[in-house]
């Protein structure tokens, strides 16, 4: 008996595209083989409202009647109506019959409007006994002690940046409990902000993972489940190599499945605008995206030079347009009202939005998208102009700190100079109004980041942070500001997810 594990990059609600995906690998597979296909393959996931729509159940049962003609065995996830009950499905399909289903009994967030469903069946397949279900029901039949050769699991498990791990280490125990082999499937590529990396994997009845497709990768592969010898010594990707494979792939499907072929960006010469570029390049290619400086009577001669370097690095086309007029022409149109007050932050974020304006403008006349630059720790305290640097179609580093933004660079750069040693050295700045630093109304990104993973990722309290050895006072102002500045992240660009604690999919307070 051989298995075909087959993990695919399929795209929501294009039905007739990943059935035809599902047909290709089918045809490869013989008599004595399963092809194992991942949760939702055919329709794509997460779904949302979608399935409360005949028509999607009319056309997945239309396509799931051409698979089956090919008269082969194979599992394979989909949604199923039965009378008004909605279901988060898998199919076992044997040698062209659909024999069973298994529904998803515990729903995750992603199952909106689903009903709960049976959990794991029970197959018999070329003579061995399997179990096929969903992850997020492997425990509870594991507990019901069935024995079985093999443990089929399906599901669409979303990247960040420890879940690798923790994923092994399930596996692992999950094996050794049941006494069986499991098959994990999973997704790999990116819905929106969200982002799938794959790395389904063979886990034998010691807990020793035995097989493991590649992450961020469309990939198939054959093999005999229960004829493995050795358990795998493959090392794990590094955590920056996962980070930067991650966001290129996240990028890439953004603009792929929403048919964006080309990307503008504004180049500033700090280190965000600089990461996001390379990145933006590595997803799209060069001849796909635009590099836009637009300097300002308060723009230090090395940030154009910095910016400008950038953009020859990486061999991409960019134009500067300088601001000075528009934040001039836009004073002037305000002076009524801004006339005898003190110039401040109404003023500074008016240049923000005339670059925004700028990158917009550029971006609607060639038919291409606006990419957001900001870094998580500035959505955190409210570091960016609403209309402004935060704008954009997708936030590529609205998931990383600024301190991991810096790993991130220097790992990008570990081989040759893509981007220019200056803006990795040089003091953060927005650069807004004369010797302006980030340093000059944030404490150092250094302090900042610590307390800010205490509190979003680590969820400690205020106390509990400052029993850390953190300062009272700075401790309390960067928590009033994350609290203070909720109603300005729901309006931000969507930022590719990371992290378990993600600005609007995953960390959400009440906005007042």
């Amino acid at each position: 008996m051989k298995i075909n594990i087959a993990q695919l990059n399929v795209k929501t609600l294009d039905i007739n595209t990943n059935c035809s995906k599902m047909l290709d690998v089918l045809k490869e597979s013989d008599e004595k083989t399963l092809s194992i296909f991942g949760e939702m393959v055919l329709t794509g996931y997460p779904l949302y409202n979608k399935n409360l729509y005949d028509k999607l159940y009319q056309e997945s049962a239309l396509c799931a009647e051409d698979i089956c003609k090919q008269n082969k065995s194979f599992i394979f996830g989909t949604v199923v109506k039965n009378e008004d009950r909605f279901f988060n499905a898998l199919v076992f399909v044997d040698k062209g019959e659909v024999k069973e289903l298994a529904t998803k009994r515990n729903l995750n967030r992603f199952d909106t409007n689903f009903s709960e469903g049976n959990g794991f069946e029970i197959i018999n397949f070329e003579g061995k006994k399997i179990a096929f279900g969903f992850l997020d029901d492997i425990s509870n039949f594991i507990k019901r002690k069935i024995e079985v050769d093999i443990i089929v699991a399906c599901s669409n498990v979303l990247f960040d940046k420890q879940r690798s791990e923790e994923l092994k280490e399930e596996l692992s125990l999950y094996a050794k409990q049941s006494k069986a082999t499991i098959v994990f499937v999973n997704r790999v590529g990116a819905e929106g902000s969200f982002i799938f990396n794959g790395e389904s994997q063979i886990v034998n009845e010691k807990g020793e993972r035995v097989a493991l497709l590649p992450a961020f990768e469309e990939k198939t592969e054959y093999c005999d489940a229960l004829e493995f010898l050795m358990p795998l010594k493959q090392l794990m990707l590094p955590q920056e190599e996962k980070i930067y494979q991650a966001t290129i792939i996240g990028i890439r499907d953004y603009f792929a499945k929403n048919h964006i072929n080309k990307a503008v960006i504004g180049l500033s010469g700090g280190i965000d605008s600089a990461v996001v570029v390379v990145l933006a390049v590595k997803a799209l290619g060069k001849d796909n995206v635009i590099g836009i400086l637009m300097p300002s009577e308060f723009s230090t001669e090395h940030s154009i030079t910095d910016a400008e370097q950038s953009a020859i690095n990486l061999g991409i086309k960019y134009y500067t347009i300088p601001i000075k007029d528009i934040f001039q022409s836009s004073l002037n149109a305000l002076k009524p009202i801004f006339e005898g007050t003190k110039p401040g932050t109404a003023e500074e974020n008016l240049q923000a939005r005339a670059r925004c304006l700028v990158v917009m403008g550029v971006a609607n006349k060639i038919g291409a998208a606006m990419m957001n630059t900001s870094n998580k720790s500035e959505s955190a305290v409210g570091y960016g102009t609403l209309y402004g640097d935060d704008s954009g179609a997708i936030g590529a580093i609205g998931d990383l700190f600024k301190t991991e933004v810096y790993k991130l660079a220097n790992y990008i750069n570990k081989e040759e100079e893509i981007i220019p040693k200056n803006s990795i050295i040089k003091a953060p700045s927005a650069e807004l109004h004369y010797d302006q630093k980030d340093s000059d109304s944030l404490p150092e990104y250094d302090v900042l980041d610590r307390i800010l993973k205490e509190y979003i990722e680590n969820h400690l309290t205020k106390e509990e942070i400052i029993n850390k050895g953190f300062e009272k006072q700075v401790v309390e102002k960067v928590l009033t500001l994350i609290n203070r500045n909720e109603w300005k992240r729901h309006q931000e660009a969507p930022a590719l997810r990371l992290s378990k604690s993600c600005f609007t999919t995953d960390f959400i307070n009440p906005i007042s």
